[in-house]
């Protein structure tokens, strides 16, 4: 096998420990041991709710996926790709209230004319549509915007861990150690999974077909450098592989790969909920799954309403069917009550229609929460599309922020108590919201709801802190960064920093400290540029995160 092929296939399994490598002046990763993984050898599963999320990949055209179809000023607005008033048919037969609407083309598949069902989950109570979600001072970058949503940091805050991996590296406790915490039904991970230690999914694009790191040794390497580097990977690759053989021992089992629905072929998001829904059945207890439909950066010819083109109606078509058939599928199978789904996009468009029949990067959009363990119903106020409502740049302003939805997910449905969340979250270091609201307006009205039916037991990191240790700010950090930390009880407390070696730089507190909320500022403006680590322990438990240097 050539070198660059080597790099290419090496399969994307386990959570990736920090083993660097280099083949031929390639940096990478081997799939190695991680802190999690032995952590979770001494554990036992408590819970087994998943979260499936769906990432709408380009920026998903919120006035047109859930549509006010009785403000003037929209039919104003989107005069050539939007809905008019002789379609008022169409948008009354997908009414969520009085005044808003489901995009017509939810209704059907993408050949035009068969219905997808998906207005079933409507109706039945298991489909939450959360209105005008976003956050504070949106960036309209899909790199950087893509990296807040998944991080749950603030536009000015670069983040480098994921709010997904943060709650599973707070949650060993509740996993089971046979199987990977997450799965991305896709050839790569993303930074939702990306923890302090390590990445904390799989990514897999067929699961029942997962091919072993043994067999990527197919020749023998060279006496070199190079050869002696790519043995020690594939050695680690061969000993590291033990998602893999669970994958293979599970779908051995033909049964593993049937469904009660029918998904289609030709529907990409759909192939990928099947997968997801042939995990669970099969009885992985793996806890949230990444599945992924791109194409939504939708700036010429958006063909909104026409889900037989290429284009917005298109998209969503294909996720209304997916969606539909997933639900229809694990209810058959028994293990709906388990399974939660949440989507989510970088952003929504512009609240005007460009000159080129699409729309342009906006701010807050919709998103969809779905399964029967949810309280469906259209959740806060109806878009204002007035120019005193709209921004400076004339886009629309959030009425939630997007870590509510998060912080539901969390508490509602895994359990996380109120330090295991900010753990995850990391609100007082990354917001200047004291709190993330957990229940919401239904349909704009002053009653207040939950997403989750029956909220799960409360549940505290399964670490056995008695802290909350947040990633330092500003980081990277040029000269001063505070570091903050929650105590829950009193105890005595040191606080030191270390720098890539293991050689201690400063002691930053070092004495007793009784319970409540405290900021050290650790003055940098002495040592060289790198990375850093620092180490606070508070009653004999320890805790260590990193940060960067860069002036």
């Amino acid at each position: 096998m050539k070198r660059r092929d080597f790099i290419k296939h090496l399969p994307l399994g386990l959570a990736a420990a920090s083993v660097p490598f280099s083949v031929g002046g390639i940096a990478g990763r081997a799939f190695g041991n991680s802190a999690l993984l032995n952590t979770l050898l001494n554990t036992q599963a408590n819970s087994d709710r998943v979260l499936v999320i769906i990432n709408l990949q380009g920026g998903n055209d919120g006035l047109n996926t859930v549509i006010p179809y009785q403000d003037s000023l929209y039919y104003s607005y989107r005069q050539h790709i939007g809905y008019t008033n002789a379609d008022l048919s169409k948008l009354t037969a997908n009414k969520l209230s009085d005044t808003m609407a489901l995009n017509p083309v939810f209704s059907v598949k993408t050949d035009g004319t068969t219905p997808t069902n998906f207005m079933n989950l409507w109706s039945s109570g298991k489909l939450a549509v959360l209105q005008n979600v976003g956050y504070d001072n949106p960036n309209r970058s899909h790199f950087r915007a893509t990296d807040i949503w998944n991080s749950a940091s603030d536009s000015e805050i670069v983040v480098s861990t994921g709010w997904v991996a943060r709650y599973l590296e707070n949650a060993h406790a509740n996993l089971d150690p046979t199987d990977p915490p997450a799965i991305a039904i896709s050839s790569a991970t993303t930074l939702l999974f990306q923890g302090d230690q390590s990445v904390e999914a799989i990514a897999v694009a067929d699961p029942s077909h997962y091919t072993a790191a043994s067999s990527y040794a197919d020749d023998t390497p060279p006496a070199t450098n190079y050869g002696a580097e790519v043995s020690f990977v594939r050695d680690i690759l061969k000993q590291s592989d033990t998602y893999g053989k669970r994958f293979n021992t599970l779908f051995s089992n033909p049964n593993a790969t049937k469904n009660s629905a029918t998904y289609s072929t030709t529907n990409p998001l759909a192939i990928q909920l099947q997968r997801v829904a042939w995990c669970i059945n099969a009885g992985m207890k793996t806890r949230v799954y990444f599945v992924q439909l791109g194409g939504f950066d939708t700036h010429v010819n958006q063909y909104t309403k026409d889900p037989t083109r290429q284009g917005q109606g298109y998209l969503l078509s294909q996720l209304a069917e997916a969606i539909a058939t997933f639900q229809s599928d694990l209810e058959g199978l028994g293990i709906a009550d388990r399974v939660v789904g949440m989507t989510y996009s970088e952003f929504g468009r512009r609240v005007n229609e460009n000159g080129s029949n699409g729309t342009d990067h906006g701010t807050c959009a919709p998103m969809f929460v779905f399964g029967t363990g949810i309280n469906g119903g259209l959740y806060g106020n109806d878009p204002k599309l007035d120019t005193a409502s709209l921004d400076i740049y004339g886009d629309l302003v959030r009425q939630y922020d997007f870590r509510q939805v998060y912080a539901a997910m969390l508490t509602q449905w895994f359990g996380a108590n109120d330090a295991f969340r900010k753990a995850v979250l990391n609100d007082k270091a990354f917001t200047q919201t004291s709190d993330f609201a957990m229940q919401f307006a239904l349909n704009g009205s002053g009653t207040m709801q939950n997403l989750i039916k029956s909220p799960a037991n409360s549940v505290a990191p399964s670490s056995g802190k008695n802290f909350v240790l947040y990633q330092n700010y500003p980081n990277p950090v040029r000269e001063v960064t505070s570091i903050r930390f929650d105590l829950a009880e009193g105890s005595r407390v040191t606080l030191e920093v270390f720098d890539a070696r293991g050689e201690r730089i400063e002691t930053l507190v070092d004495s007793y400290h009784g319970a409540g909320s405290y900021s050290v500022n650790f003055d940098a403006g002495r040592i060289a540029n790198g990375t850093y680590f620092y180490r606070l322990d508070a009653g004999g438990i320890v805790e260590t995160k990193s940060m960067t240097l860069v002036r």
